[in-house]
C-alpha cells in the first residue's frame, strides 16, 4: 500500500511540473523572452496593489500557487494570488457589469438611510 501512495505522489508531482511548464515555458521560446513577457504582464496586472485581503485556500490550490512561486513565475504567494484574482475578475467582466449598478444603488440607499437617521 505504501508503494501505491509513493507512486501516486510521484505522478502528482510530475503532473504539477507539466502544469507549471505549460504555464511558464511554452515550447519553442527561449527562457529570457518568456521571463520578460511574464514580468511585463505581471507588472500590468498587479499595478497599484495596496489593499490586503486574507484568504484561505485548499491544499491543491496552494500547491499550484507555491509551484509558480518556486519556479519564480511570481515573487510571492501574494503576487500570484493577486494575479489570479485579477484574471478571474477580468474573465467575468460581464457579471460585474450586470451587478455593479445594483450595488451602487444599494450603497446610495444605505447612505440616504444613514443621513436620515443623522449618522454619517
Amino acid at each position: 500500500m505504501e508503494n501505491n501512495t509513493s507512486k501516486k505522489k510521484t505522478k502528482e508531482s510530475k503532473d504539477d511540473e507539466k502544469v507549471v511548464m505549460m504555464a511558464c515555458c511554452p515550447e519553442g521560446e527561449d527562457a529570457e523572452k518568456i521571463q520578460e513577457k511574464v514580468l511585463m504582464k505581471l507588472g500590468e496586472k498587479l499595478e497599484g496593489r495596496s489593499n490586503v485581503v486574507m484568504t484561505r485556500l485548499n491544499n491543491d490550490d496552494l500547491k499550484q500557487i507555491d509551484a509558480l512561486v518556486e519556479v519564480e513565475a511570481f515573487k510571492s504567494r501574494s503576487e500570484a494570488t493577486a494575479f489570479f484574482i485579477k484574471a478571474g475578475i477580468e474573465a467575468r467582466e460581464d457579471l460585474f457589469k450586470k451587478v455593479m449598478p445594483t450595488v451602487d444603488k444599494i450603497r446610495e440607499l444605505k447612505e440616504q438611510a444613514k443621513r436620515s437617521l443623522g449618522k454619517e
